[in-house]
C-alpha cells in the first residue's frame, strides 16, 4: 500500500481505487444492458424464467471421493451386473475429487445390454443417489425428440426451450443427468410438412456433449447462450447398430452382461422381503421365484430383470389375496 507523508493513502492511490471503481460500474452497467438487450424479445413466462435464475447457478451432488465410494457402492449392492458402468463413474469422480469434494458429473455414456436389465432404472437411481435432477427424453417421441432436447425456434407460436435448459432454469442446477432410451433409434434428420428435411436429435446432441460447443451453445427459443459442458449424459440401447459413428466417437461406450439367475435371485428377495412382513410367506414366494428361474436356466432360456419385476409382483398380489381370505 503507497502511504503519504502522514501515514494515510497518497493521492495516487486514491485515484487508482477510483479508476477502478468506475470501470467496475461502467462493466456493471454495459453488462446489464446486455442482458436486457437479450431477454427483451422474449415472452413474459420466459423472461421471468431467465431472470429468476440469473447469478443463481450451482453445482448439485457435491461429495467427497469416500461419499461418493459409499453411494456408488450401495448401488452395487442393488445392480451388480451394472457394475462396468459404476466403474466409469466412480473413475470419472475419482479424479473429479484428487483435490476435494466436486460436483457429480459422468462422461457421456452408451450402456449397452440386453432388454429388460434395467439400464434406465440403474441411470434414475444413480441420479437420485447424487441428488441431481434427471431427465428423461424419448426418442420415440414426435419429430424423433429433437424439440425436446433442443427447443423450439424462437418465432413460432408453441416455441419453448427444451427440456435440459427449462430444468437448468427451473432448478438452478447446472449439472443434471441427462438419459436417452433407445438411443440406437436416434434419426439423424426429421422431415418438415413441406416436403423438406431438418437436421435431426442425432446432431443436436452431438452439439450439446461436445465440449467445446456445448461450452457455449446457443438456446433456438431463448436465443442465449447456455453452459452445457457439466451436463452428464447416460444413454442406453440394445445394440450400437443404429448409432451414428460420429456420436458414439463422442461418447464412452459400456457393455452390460445379463444379470445371472443369482443376482436376480437376489433382487426379487430384497423386494418381497420389503413387500411382505410374513416370514413364512416370503419363503415360500421365494421358493416359487427360485423354481422359475431354475426351470428357465436349465432349459438355456434368458430371464431379464423386467420379468422377475413382474413376476413379484403378481406372486405378491396373489399372496396378499391369500392372507385376506
Amino acid at each position: 500500500m503507497t502511504e503519504g507523508p502522514t501515514g494515510g493513502r497518497s493521492a495516487a492511490a486514491e485515484r487508482a481505487d477510483l479508476r477502478l471503481r468506475h470501470r467496475a460500474e461502467r462493466f456493471l452497467i454495459a453488462r446489464a444492458a446486455a442482458i436486457k438487450a437479450q431477454i427483451d424479445p422474449l415472452r413474459a413466462e420466459d423472461r421471468s424464467l431467465v431472470l429468476r435464475a440469473l447469478g443463481k447457478g450451482r453445482s448439485a451432488g457435491v461429495t467427497s471421493r469416500d461419499r461418493m465410494h459409499e453411494i456408488l457402492a450401495g448401488l452395487h449392492a442393488r445392480a451388480p451386473w451394472m457394475a462396468p458402468a459404476a466403474t466409469a463413474v466412480m473413475r470419472n469422480m475419482e479424479r473429479a475429487t484428487t483435490a476435494g469434494s466436486a460436483p457429480f458429473r459422468t462422461p457421456p455414456m452408451v450402456i449397452v445390454g440386453g432388454p429388460g436389465i434395467g439400464k434406465s432404472r440403474w441411470a434414475r437411481d444413480l441420479a437420485q443417489a447424487f441428488a441431481v435432477p434427471a431427465i428423461d427424453v424419448d426418442i420415440g417421441a414426435t419429430n424423433g425428440a429433437v424439440f425436446t432436447l433442443s427447443g423450439t425456434e424462437r418465432g413460432w407460436g408453441s416455441a419453448t426451450p427444451g427440456r435440459i435448459v427449462r430444468t437448468m432454469l427451473t432448478t438452478h442446477v447446472v449439472n443434471p443427468l441427462v438419459i436417452i432410451d433407445e438411443v440406437d433409434k436416434i434419426p439423424t434428420t426429421v422431415g418438415t410438412v413441406r416436403g423438406g428435411s431438418l437436421p435431426g436429435a442425432a446432431e443436436v446432441l452431438k452439439s450439446m456433449i461436445e465440449p467445446t460447443t456445448g461450452r457455449t451453445w446457443t438456446c433456438p427459443c431463448l436465443q442465449l447462450p447456455v453452459d452445457l459442458s457439466r451436463v452428464s449424459w447416460i444413454m442406453t440401447t440394445n445394440s450400437i447398430a443404429g448409432i451414428p459413428a460420429s456420436l458414439l466417437d463422442r461418447c464412452l461406450v459400456i457393455s452390460i452382461p445379463d444379470p445371472t439367475p443369482e443376482q436376480l435371485r437376489m433382487v426379487a428377495t430384497e423386494k418381497i422381503t420389503g413387500m411382505v412382513a410374513d416370514p413364512d410367506l416370503q419363503r415360500d414366494l421365494l421358493a416359487l421365484i427360485g423354481t422359475f428361474l431354475n426351470g428357465r436356466s436349465a432349459v438355456g432360456k434368458r430371464t431379464s430383470l423386467r420379468q422377475v419385476m413382474k413376476m413379484t409382483d403378481r406372486i405378491t398380489a396373489i399372496g396378499d389375496r391369500d392372507l385376506l381370505n
